[in-house]
């Protein structure tokens, strides 16, 4: 049976355990990936990959936010799988 979930940004989804370990595993992949360009990212710098960063170019300020929300949510749904079990 799924259950209903909040986000702290306000975006609500519905899941069981399993969504739940997929999705942890979604954002934890996209929280590694801004660490990755955060850490590698020259001022001239652009990114071409195949996971969403595509020919642009990103602020220090956005892949810090990106960085934000992503560790928050991976805390968040942790937090929910802890729960189920």
């Amino acid at each position: 049976m799924k259950k209903r979930y909040t986000f702290s940004t306000g975006e609500h989804i519905e899941a069981d355990l399993e969504d739940l370990r997929n999705l942890l595993r979604e954002n934890q992949q996209y929280y590694d990936n801004y660490v990755d360009v955060f850490s590698s990212l020259e001022d001239d710098d652009y990114v071409a990959r195949g996971n969403g960063f595509c020919d642009r170019k990103y602020s220090d300020d956005f892949i810090e936010g990106q960085l934000e929300k992503y560790a928050q949510r991976v805390k968040e749904i942790q937090k929910w799988i802890i729960e189920w079990e």
